[in-house]
């Protein structure tokens, strides 16, 4: 059996029960997982449910945390990037998530690239949900805390933010100008792409909308990923 059967074994069982995928009803990091599966033909079920039930909801989970996948078999899978890359495996075509070795290491390359920016994000986004976890008062008794997000936030934009953009415009152009490996969209496009369209959803402060317009190739190869008929036709369902 290929690794492809395998995987659609795996998600797909005997056909009387689909993979269930919990998340909270945001894109978030469930997103990448449901256009994974979406691309790769492998119908699931998408459980979404609000923050507001998050607390009644944690203790049931294996680990506390979400999303889960649970395979028709009951197995849980408790990481996004596992899912990520099962999903990718169990793509027909051998295209989100390649068997070659040299085109699957360029894809686990962007994925780490992915990660790093995301990484280098994560203390601007948090500190104004969660400052206490990065070593501030709670919300309630930090009296400057909107000029410190603020700063983080703009900060990022102006000096990483570019840095990544740059990053991610040269491997369009060594790639051959459409996808971030090659000629196909894999998962590492799906990564990057949900790691960079947060930036123009507008739905942080200090984060407009246009964040990413001076970065024009960029913007480009987003507007191709959207446009792959695979992941409009996901788009278009929702």
């Amino acid at each position: 059996m290929s690794q492809s059967a395998a995987a659609r074994a795996l998600l797909l069982g005997d056909g009387s029960k689909p993979p269930k995928l919990e998340y909270f009803a945001i894109e978030g990091a469930a997103e990448p997982v449901r256009i994974a599966l979406s691309i790769a033909g492998v119908p699931f079920e998408d459980a979404t449910f609000p923050f507001s039930e998050w607390a009644a909801k944690k203790p049931t989970t294996k680990y506390g945390v979400l999303p889960e996948l649970t395979l028709p078999d009951g197995t849980i899978v408790t990481e996004s990037m596992a899912m990520l890359r099962l999903a990718g495996e169990a793509d027909p075509e051998g295209k989100l998530y390649p068997a070659d070795l040299a085109k699957r290491v360029k894809v686990e390359s962007v994925l780490g690239l992915t990660g790093d920016m995301s990484r280098a994000w994560r203390p601007a986004l948090y500190i104004g949900m969660r400052p206490q976890a990065l070593g501030h008062p709670p919300k309630e008794e930090w009296s400057d805390m909107d000029a410190t997000v603020k700063k983080l936030r703009t900060d990022f934009l102006a000096e990483q933010l570019p840095q990544y953009a740059g990053y991610f415009t040269d491997l369009i152009s060594e790639s051959g100008g459409k996808f971030l490996t090659g000629e196909d969209l894999t998962i590492a496009d799906i990564s990057a792409y949900q790691a960079f369209r947060y930036f123009t959803r507008g739905v942080a402060d200090h984060v407009p909308k246009d964040s990413l317009e001076k970065f024009p190739e960029l913007v480009a190869w987003m507007k191709r990923f959207e446009a792959h008929p695979k992941v409009a036709a996901y788009k278009a369902s929702k």
